[in-house]
C-alpha cells in the first residue's frame, strides 16, 4: 500500500505546469500589433497625407476638391498707356465733336475714361437700364414676362426695345417701371449720373451699367440671358460691331438722336470680356448729315481700343 501511494505525489508537491505561458505570449503579440497599427496610422496621416496636401494645388479631401484660386492677370500698364495715346489722338483730331469714351477690363475691374466725361443725352443706350429695372420688378413679383402692356406682352416689348430700338415699347416699359423709380433704381445700383428727365447718362456710367448686367449683378441668370440675347444682331450693326474680331461673343446697344450717335458694347474674346462705350455729339444739327462722319469716328476709336486691348496686329 505504501509503495502504491509513493508512485503519486501530492497535488501540492507536483511540478507546476506553465499552462498560462502561451496566453501571455499571445497577449504580448496582440499589444505589439495594435501599437504598430496605431503608429502607422498616425505616421500616414501626418507625414504622407499632410505633405501631399501641402505640395498639391488641387487634392481630394474626402469628397471635396480644394481648388487653387486663379487670379486674373492685369493688362499691362504699357497696354493702357498705348490705348490712351491712340484714343486721345483721335479725340484731338476731331475738335468739333464732343467725344466720351469709357473702357473696362471686366476681369480686373480696371477702368479708363477718355474725352468729355459729362452727362450726355443717352438716346437709346439707356434702354438697357429700362430693361434691367423692369426685369427687377418681375423678380419682385410685380409683373411677369407675359404681362400685357398696351396690347403686347412685356417680353415682346423687351425684344422690340432692345433689338429693334422701338420707342413705343420703351415708353410702355418706362411707364410700367415708373419714371421716378427709374432714377432711383439707377442710383441704388451706382449709376449716379442717370436722370430720367433729359435722359442723361455719362459714358462711364453706361459702361458700368453694361458691366453690372454682364456680371449678373442686376437681375438673375435667366433674365440676364434674355436681355443679352436681344442685344445681338440688332437693327444697327454699323459701329462697334464692325471691328469686333471673328470668334468673339458680342452684345451692344446703340443710340442716335439728332447730332448724337452712341454705341455701348460687351465684347468677350479670348476669355477676357471688355466693356466699351463711345458717346459722340456735335458736328451739325441735322443728324443725317453727320451720321457717316460719326459712324466712322466710332469705328476708328473702337478699332484702336479693341486691337490694343487684345493685342491684335
Amino acid at each position: 500500500m505504501i509503495d502504491r501511494y509513493r508512485t503519486y505525489q501530492p497535488v501540492y508537491n507536483r511540478p507546476r505546469q506553465n499552462k498560462r505561458a502561451p496566453k501571455k505570449h499571445i497577449g504580448r503579440r496582440l499589444v505589439v500589433l495594435i501599437s504598430i497599427l496605431i503608429l502607422g496610422t498616425i505616421g500616414f496621416k501626418y507625414f504622407i497625407l499632410d505633405s501631399s496636401k501641402s505640395n498639391a494645388t488641387d487634392q481630394p479631401v474626402g469628397k471635396k476638391v480644394v481648388k487653387k484660386k486663379v487670379e486674373a492677370v492685369p493688362i499691362s500698364d504699357n497696354t493702357w498707356s498705348d490705348m490712351r495715346e491712340k484714343v486721345d489722338a483721335i479725340i484731338a483730331a476731331n475738335p468739333a465733336i464732343n467725344i466720351g469714351v469709357s473702357v473696362i477690363d471686366d476681369k480686373t475691374g480696371v477702368k479708363q475714361d477718355y474725352g468729355l466725361q459729362e452727362p450726355y443725352h443717352g438716346a437709346s443706350t439707356t434702354k438697357v437700364l429700362t430693361a434691367a429695372a423692369f426685369l427687377h420688378q418681375v423678380e419682385q413679383g410685380k409683373y411677369t414676362l407675359n404681362t400685357s402692356l398696351g396690347g403686347r406682352s412685356a417680353n415682346e416689348h423687351l425684344r422690340l426695345m432692345l433689338n429693334r430700338s422701338n420707342n413705343e415699347s420703351w415708353a410702355a416699359l418706362n411707364s410700367a417701371v415708373g419714371y421716378s423709380q427709374l432714377t432711383s433704381y439707377a442710383h441704388d445700383n451706382g449709376i449716379a449720373s442717370y436722370q430720367y428727365i433729359g435722359n442723361l447718362m455719362k459714358p462711364s456710367d453706361q459702361a458700368l451699367l453694361l458691366q453690372k448686367v454682364y456680371d449678373r449683378k442686376l437681375v438673375n441668370e435667366e433674365h440676364t440671358t434674355l436681355m443679352l440675347s436681344y442685344m445681338q444682331n440688332t437693327n444697327n450693326e454699323d459701329m462697334i460691331p464692325v471691328v469686333v474680331p471673328a470668334g468673339a461673343t458680342f452684345y451692344h446697344k446703340y443710340g442716335q438722336l439728332e447730332d448724337r450717335l452712341h454705341d455701348g458694347a460687351i465684347i468677350d474674346y479670348k476669355k477676357r470680356p471688355l466693356i466699351l462705350v463711345i458717346y459722340t455729339k456735335g458736328g451739325g444739327n441735322t443728324f443725317g448729315t453727320t451720321y457717316t462722319a460719326h459712324t466712322q469716328l466710332i469705328q476708328s476709336i473702337a478699332k484702336e481700343v479693341v486691337n490694343t486691348f487684345y493685342k491684335i496686329p
